[in-house]
């Protein structure tokens, strides 16, 4: 990579990170005429691109990078991220299940695949799912580490803009959040 390639995928992950999701696409677009990709400049642009409203596009992005590292756990997981936005359920909970093949101690995938199949009427299933996850998440935290998106305060942080993007993802990575999302779900979606 020249060093102003460097640069440019400094300014697209700059972009990326601020979700200015057009300003940060044109860049890697910019960036993949120029260069092989690697997984992670994959899955950037493809949220970029699913956030731009190009799913499809989006879609085989990831599976680019599925056939680039299919020994990482995390690609077929932001697979089926993907996948069950698009409502490709059993899409998503096959990729979901090859990575916690991969990584079975993914407690946020372990989570994820326990709310669709929770949504598939798989409950008992979903319930040793979110008890492993929430086990894993526990022996984390007790060795002092602890678990990205498993802060005790999900909210916003002082200077963080507050979006929809962020609530969806606090109810994939927070237990309680997503206890409270499957409550009001489950009440009728009435508050």
């Amino acid at each position: 990579m020249t060093p102003k390639q460097k640069d440019m995928r400094l300014q697209a992950e700059s972009h990326y990170e601020a979700q200015e999701w057009a300003d940060a696409e044109r860049l890697f677009h910019a960036l993949s005429k120029q260069m092989e990709p690697d997984g992670n400049f994959l899955h950037d642009r493809a949220v970029c691109l699913f956030q731009l409203g190009r799913k499809t596009e989006a879609l085989s992005l990831l599976d680019r990078a599925v056939d680039l590292e299919p020994d990482t756990g995390y690609r077929y997981a932001s697979r089926a991220w993907m996948r069950a936005a698009m409502k490709d359920v059993d899409g998503a909970i096959e990729d979901y299940r090859k990575a916690i093949e991969i990584d079975p101690e993914d407690a946020i995938t372990l989570n994820n695949l326990g709310l669709l199949e929770e949504q598939y009427g798989m409950r008992k299933a979903a319930q040793e799912r979110f008890r492993r996850a929430d086990t894993l998440s526990g022996i984390l935290r007790e060795a002092g580490v602890n678990p990205p998106g498993t802060d005790e305060d999900p909210g916003p942080q002082e200077n963080e803009k507050s979006n929809v993007w962020t609530e969806i993802k606090t109810v994939f990575t927070d237990a309680g959040r997503r206890r409270e999302f499957l409550n009001f779900i489950k009440n009728g979606m009435r508050l």
